[in-house]
């Protein structure tokens, strides 16, 4: 599954950082697998009436005990992430796009650089950051984005490929999302 990716940095009054607002805009295949499944726009004209929208509104929020949400923050060590907050699901031409906050579980003041890495472990799922990067509040703060090196990446997966016995990547396969990852960088000036 192939997901571009926006992420939108979030500061509360106090100036700490509180939040990312993730968009997640699935690819066409998945998306057409997606309405089918849910029996949605069978007239297959690519619109969803109001009720099909309601009824997709948070299809991606019943996470399965354990799963990170594909969102990593470090800042000095992991950040730890709250539970996702869906915000809105919608109809972009054959994609549906979903936006969910997931709340930082303590605010914190950025002194140090803060990394923001979507990514699956597992790699079943492809993220890139193609959609804007952003932030609200955070006076002074910029954010930056470093592309994943897919080819060095790819050398590692296929050096895995090679190397791990054929029976143990059946059950068990390697966790290479993180090099597949793009980066986002938040710096802060403090005044």
């Amino acid at each position: 599954m192939f997901i571009d990716t926006g992420l939108k940095l979030v500061f509360d009054e106090e100036g700490q950082l509180s939040a990312v607002d993730v968009t997640w805009a699935y690819d066409p295949l998945y998306t057409l697998l997606l309405l089918e499944d849910m029996r949605l726009d069978p007239d297959l004209d690519g619109v969803l009436e109001p009720a099909e929208l309601e009824q997709l509104q948070g299809f991606d929020m019943k996470w399965i005990e354990g799963f990170e949400g594909d969102l990593y923050l470090e800042a000095d060590g992991p950040v730890a992430l709250a539970p996702p907050q869906p915000i809105e699901t919608r109809m972009e031409g054959e994609k549906i796009v979903s936006v969910h906050r997931r709340p930082l579980e303590t605010p914190m003041d950025v002194r140090n650089p803060v990394k923001v890495r979507p990514f699956d472990p597992g790699y079943f799922t492809a993220y890139a950051v193609t959609l804007d990067v952003g932030i609200e509040g955070g006076d002074g703060c910029d954010a930056t984005l470093e592309m994943a090196d897919i080819a060095a990446a790819s050398d590692i997966l296929e050096e895995l490929l090679f190397t791990v016995p054929q029976a143990q990547l059946e059950t068990d396969f390697p966790a290479v999302g993180e090099h597949f990852a793009d980066t986002v960088t938040l710096t802060c000036v403090s005044g």
